[in-house]
């Protein structure tokens, strides 16, 4: 077994490739335009449709040919051809080239014609020039009939609503498609800013406290017990130390009053008066008896 079997012996590679012998294998060297393990299989170089303008491709071996249709040349038909390059028409007729072929255009059309016996109106509204609106055309030009809150021969001027300007109070009108926006100046409101704000309307006095509406304010009159701007702060009425000689205050239970606790010999709503316990009413001896 000391001899190697060369397996390209039985000339496996098709299509003139090169057979290289391996231990107990080969492969194939294949020429231009084949592939596959014994390169049996011819590569189509037309598979990525190389040919442009609809040009019909042949397969060769390693290559590929382009089949142009009239009109086009080139490697790849990739070239129009000009027909019109030779000068073909007389007698100062205009030529038009086209694919594979052309006309002489013999009449000399006006504006807004074309063909080759200016048959044909040309539509000016083929290029849609109308931004905002319906294009009509006429001979040699078109008009435009605007979208609603369209100005302009083409209706690409947008109407300002604002020109009006019904806004009032020196508010600032903001121009929107087919309408407008009143921006108000404070205290003012409104589709037209046109009244004057209320500012109680959103009843900012607290704790049954009264609102004055003033411009672009208000004023809270506040009922007994409570200060503020919004009548929301409770008044301690003790703060002002009411009670007298001494006397202890109390919050009372009714918003707005206290109470004082008088200390002995003084009465009164502030304890401001001094009395003797011996002296009427508050005489506790009966019967004649002298109180001391």
């Amino acid at each position: 077994c000391e001899i190697e079997v060369d397996e390209c012996l039985s000339d496996p590679c098709h299509n003139g490739a090169t057979c290289v012998d391996h231990l107990n294998a080969f492969s194939c060297v294949c020429q231009d335009g084949f592939q596959g393990t014994t390169c049996e299989a011819n590569i189509n170089e037309c598979h990525s449709s190389p040919c442009l303008h609809n040009a019909s491709c042949a397969d060769l071996i390693g290559g590929y040919e382009c089949v142009c249709l009239p009109g086009f040349t080139g490697e790849l038909c990739e070239t129009d051809i000009d027909e019109c390059a030779s000068f073909p028409c007389k007698n100062g007729a205009t030529c038009i080239d086209q694919p594979g072929n052309y006309f002489c255009q013999c009449c000399q059309c006006v504006k807004g014609f074309a063909g080759p016996r200016c048959e044909i109106n040309v539509n000016e509204c083929s290029s849609n020039p109308c931004l905002h609106g319906y294009c009509y055309d006429i001979v040699d030009g078109f008009y435009c009939l605007c979208n609603p809150g369209y100005a302009g021969l083409k209706c690409d001027q947008d109407i300002d609503d604002c020109i009006i300007n019904a806004c009032e109070h020196n508010s600032t009108c903001v121009d929107l498609h087919l309408r407008y926006q009143c921006v108000c100046l404070p205290g003012w409101e409104g589709t037209f800013c046109e009244y004057e704000s209320n500012e109680c309307n959103s009843e900012p006095c607290k704790n049954n406290g009264t609102c004055m509406d003033l411009f672009n304010s208000y004023r809270c009159t506040c009922t007994a017990g409570w200060t503020g701007a919004d009548c929301s702060e409770d008044i301690n009425e003790c703060d002002s130390e009411p009670c007298l000689n001494g006397a202890t205050c109390y919050e009372s239970v009714k918003q707005g009053q206290f109470v004082c606790i008088c200390p002995p010999f003084y009465t009164g709503d502030f304890c401001h008066q001094r009395f003797s316990p011996c002296e009427l009413p508050y005489n506790p001896c009966i019967n004649n008896s002298t109180c001391l």
